[in-house]
């Protein structure tokens, strides 16, 4: 490990204090594992009225301010939580303007309307911008700026611009990590005047303009020192076409050399099928027998009738086009002629929603679907179920494939980004492997893969080998938190020697 630093986190999400998707347990759990090996750790998250203290955790009120906000200011609130369990504390960013930015139901999205609320650009501007405010309120310097997303990727630039010579951020590097280029925060060009810049810095090409257009994501991937994602295989497929790159493959490209692939880990002390809480049998990779067990207790907590003679298919997921529910719509007839059961949880798209819902109303005894995220279901799911099914288009990295081959549910996914990292295919003759993979996005491949999984399903010595595979797979945090050390080590050697990403700097490379 290299020696302690004072890092600070900046996102949208970080579990288990609130969290939507894979970005709050990905920021949580490195946050933590960092913690755990020495650096002190500063979580910078929005002070949305459902972040919830675990047990052990404290909270403290931090001096407010007015933070800078076009020609004028908007009041903020600062309060810091601590882990009762390591050095790290979360700095909750509160907005006590009229329009409360964070005090509302959804976090992103209206739960109303399932869209996007239509001030997003403002309120995740303001949050980057109030985060750097209330870390100078530590009155201490940082190494490492971390940002997350495009919801936080105006702090790199803040640091390098507007406080640049303010002392916490004094020869601070900056680390930028793209969790899902799907998503980049693309709005109108008046939000550079609420950023405090001016029109002279929007221009084709600029580092704020993208078609005409304000993109955060490009800002982040501009002023950062160092960038990384989360994964080998996307940090290069990012770079080779819009399919994958959404527009940013030439910005991507042009930084290959700072660009670095970091599979993500998981929380293997709280995904571990031996002491898991959630599961009505705890079981290990040398008593496998006992998960037919949690098999049977999925099964009733969904109202699956009780036929152990036909495996389950699990999926938790966001219900989008990228998690491959338009290949579960084309498949849905030769999905029920295999043998098969499917459970689904998540909530997203209405479209698929009413798919999900038609599937387990006209064939209960095959399908189960829940909508909305359970935490004790999701558990009870990859316990439980025998095959887990991620068929993404195009996925940054996955969790829940990491997750399934820690419970001993062989994972069946498409060839693509994280999953592509993590998943190899099953060789019934050496017994290497441990799950399915099919290459190209189509239906009939994906049912290829499936009936090849529910083949060895049959032959129990194979499957237990399969099985065991999985569960020796070492995906912890502790193996990529070095990789992150690496990067951290070479942003503050750039820095050192005078490399940082400055405005004249950025100005100059694009």
């Amino acid at each position: 490990m290299s020696a302690p630093r004072s890092v600070v986190h900046v996102a949208s999400e970080m579990a288990p204090l609130v969290k939507v998707g894979g970005l709050g347990d990905v920021v949580g759990a490195l946050a933590a594992e960092q913690a755990r090996q020495g650096h002190r750790v500063t979580v910078a998250l929005p002070g949305y009225p459902g972040v919830t203290l675990p047990p052990g955790w404290s909270r403290r009120a931090l001096s407010g301010c007015e933070v800078p906000w076009g020609m004028g200011v908007e009041p903020a609130s600062f309060e810091v939580l601590h882990s009762g369990e390591h050095e790290l504390r979360v700095l909750l960013v509160h907005h006590l303007g009229e329009r409360r930015f964070f005090e509302r139901p959804g976090i992103y999205d209206d739960p109303v309307t399932g869209e996007g609320y239509a001030d997003n650009a403002e309120r995740f501007l303001f949050f980057a911008r109030a985060a750097v405010e209330g870390l100078k309120r530590f009155q201490e310097r940082f190494d490492i700026l971390h940002a997350h997303d495009h919801q936080s990727a105006w702090a790199p630039c803040f640091v390098r611009t507007h406080d640049a010579y303010e002392l916490a951020f004094d020869e601070i590097a900056t680390v930028f990590t793209i969790h899902n280029l799907g998503y980049q925060g693309i709005h109108d060009p008046w939000v550079l005047a609420l950023a405090g810049f001016g029109a002279e810095l929007f221009y084709p090409a600029s580092p704020f303009e993208f078609w005409g257009r304000v993109n955060y994501m490009k800002v982040g991937l501009e002023f950062s020192d160092l960038l990384t994602t989360v994964s080998p295989r996307y940090a290069r497929e990012i770079q080779t076409s819009g399919e994958y790159g959404w527009g940013l493959e030439g910005v991507l490209a042009r930084r290959r050399q700072d660009l670095v692939g970091i599979l993500n880990g998981i929380d293997d002390a709280y995904w571990n099928p031996e002491t898991d809480p959630y599961l009505p049998q705890r079981y290990n990779e040398k008593s496998l027998a006992t998960k037919a067990r949690v098999t049977e207790a999925l099964c009733r907590r969904c109202g699956l009738p009780d036929d152990g003679r036909l495996p389950v298919v699990g999926m938790v997921s966001r219900l989008a086009e990228q998690k491959g529910f338009d290949l579960i719509e084309q498949a849905r007839a030769e999905l029920l002629r295999l043998d098969a059961r499917f459970v689904v949880l998540g909530s997203g798209h209405p479209r698929y929603q009413e798919l999900l819902r038609s599937l387990a109303a006209s064939h209960p005894d095959r399908f189960a679907y829940q909508s909305g995220y359970d935490e004790p279901l999701a558990h009870l799911i990859e316990g439980g179920a025998d095959l887990y099914l991620m068929p993404s288009r195009y996925e940054p990295c996955g969790l829940n494939q990491m997750y399934s081959m820690r419970y001993g549910t062989p994972p069946v996914v498409r060839a693509t980004g994280g999953l592509a990292d993590t998943v190899q295919e099953f060789d019934p003759l050496t017994g290497e492997g441990v799950g399915f993979l099919f290459q190209r996005f189509e239906a009939g491949e994906m049912i290829a893969a499936l009936r090849r999984a529910l083949s060895i399903r049959k032959q129990p010595e194979l499957w237990q080998r399969i099985q065991r595979n999985g569960m020796a797979k070492d995906f912890s945090w502790r193996v990529s938190v070095q990789a992150y050390d690496r990067v951290y080590t070479e942003a503050r050697n750039r820095v050192a020697a005078g490399r940082g990403r400055t405005l004249d700097r950025v100005r100059k490379a694009t």
